[in-house]
């Protein structure tokens, strides 16, 4: 792929792959926080009624951004995986598997919340432990990127650039796995 190209692309995905994560957990939060103090005052039926149409709108919600979560996340995960191999990154490795093992677990409970025709026993806690997860996942994510930036900035300061404190660097992070040059970097282009 194109350098100009990749750098529209991966930016678009990652950019996806926020967007995404925000709508389950203001989801979750919705059904945690809101729709149970919405219904409050209602009788318990009126309750389960709403409760319900939320839930069946919700499902598109989830299901939607459990797929294209999978998709933008294996396009990072591609994006970045050339970085992965070297030494260097084995620490970081470990934070980002843990990043998608963390995120793949609250996906999976967030479709077990929406599949059937009934809510699970007691699906508020569910969507409480799951909100936790989720709030994991993302802090996990969030921990990768920026040690992946730390040692990208180390990497440039020991290759002989110069980058002053606290500047922050443009990381030039390889796009696929054909990428060669120092340190991971993409080769110039004539």
């Amino acid at each position: 792929m194109p350098s100009w190209l990749s750098d529209i692309v991966f930016p678009i995905i990652r950019w996806l792959h926020i967007v995404l994560t925000t709508l389950i957990v203001g989801g979750t939060l919705f059904f945690e926080l809101v729709l149970p103090a919405a219904i409050d005052d209602l009788k318990r039926e009126q309750q389960l009624y709403v409760f319900a149409r939320a839930r069946w709108v919700f499902r598109w919600v989830v299901w939607l951004g459990a797929v294209g979560l999978l998709l933008s996340g294996v396009a990072g995960a591609y994006r970045m995986w050339p970085a992965y191999q070297s030494v260097a990154f084995v620490f970081i490795t470990r934070w980002a598997v843990a990043h998608m093992a963390v995120g793949a677990l609250a996906l999976v409970i967030a479709l077990l919340l929406t599949v059937g025709r009934r809510p699970p026993e007691d699906p508020v806690r569910w969507m409480r432990l799951n909100l936790v997860i989720l709030l994991v996942a993302i802090f996990l994510g969030s921990a990768t990127r920026h040690l992946q930036i730390v040692l990208r900035e180390q990497e440039q300061r020991e290759l002989g650039g110069r980058v002053p404190e606290g500047v922050p660097t443009v990381v030039d992070v390889p796009t696929g796995p054909a990428t060669t040059g120092p340190a991971g970097t993409r080769p110039s282009e004539p």
